[in-house]
């Protein structure tokens, strides 16, 4: 691999990541409302992917925000 393919397939991996933080903050904005603050924003900005998907799941079946992120 090229260091020119590399850099496009980290930039597609960003776009990705940046995607799924993006739905993923707005389904808790969808379900929690105002709870959803700046500090949980920054969170989920902050967090690695597989946190991101273990949160997505959980906003399926969660009755709290908490229990959405494991508070």
């Amino acid at each position: 691999m090229t260091a020119g393919e590399r850099l496009i397939q980290q930039g597609e991996q960003r776009g990705i990541q940046q995607g799924e933080r993006a739905l993923l903050l707005r389904q808790l904005k969808k379900r929690f409302g105002n709870q959803v603050d700046a500090g949980i924003e920054r969170c989920v900005e902050a967090a690695s992917s597989e946190q991101i998907a273990t949160w997505a799941d959980r906003v399926l079946s969660a009755t709290t925000l908490a229990e959405v992120l494991g508070h």
